[in-house]
């Protein structure tokens, strides 16, 4: 009977273990570090097209849908995301042209990926890049640190930067 309560005892505190929120996670930065090496790299002249005040317009068809993220010149980033009712805000980095990281403001979680904010998360850089759909340099949509939005958006179906300003402009 010890033996079953000591076994009960182990899968229940597993279980809870397991359920524990992430907000004690240290991130991925120091998993991701450790593979730099095999990453390839951006030109600093594509990193600066992504980094240096430009808005960006993402699109994910099987999970997040449309996305729009301004990152500054000063390593703020600010990302509008779908069904959300106040911008994301937070910190970017480059790391040798071959990792962007992002640490967001505050209790935010991506649901797909489970990664939480407060936190350096971080992924190679060139995928990244790939996955971007569209950019314009300036800051289109005014985005600071008020997280303002200019109303809720849509994860389907795919916007682009033109039609979603022409529908602020209504």
């Amino acid at each position: 009977m010890k033996i079953k309560s000591s076994l009960l005892f182990l899968i229940v505190m597993i279980s809870l273990e397991s359920c524990k929120t992430s907000e004690i996670s240290l991130g991925n930065e120091h998993i991701v570090d450790k593979y730099m090496h095999i990453f390839k790299s951006l030109s600093n002249d594509e990193v600066k097209s992504i980094t240096e005040n430009v808005t960006l317009r993402h699109f994910d068809e099987e999970y997040h849908g449309n996305q729009i993220e301004y990152n500054s010149i000063d390593g703020k980033t600010f990302l509008w995301y779908p069904n959300n009712k106040l911008l994301v805000v937070g910190h970017y980095k480059i790391k040798e042209n071959k990792i962007i990281c992002f640490n967001y403001n505050g209790k935010v979680k991506n649901h797909v990926t489970g990664e939480i904010g407060g936190v350096w998360n971080c992924q190679e850089i060139i995928p990244y890049f790939k996955r971007i759909k569209e950019s314009k340099n300036s800051n289109v949509f005014n985005f600071n640190e008020e997280k303002k939005i200019p109303y809720v958006l849509n994860r389907f179906p795919e916007e682009t930067i033109e039609s979603l300003l022409n529908k602020i402009e209504k």
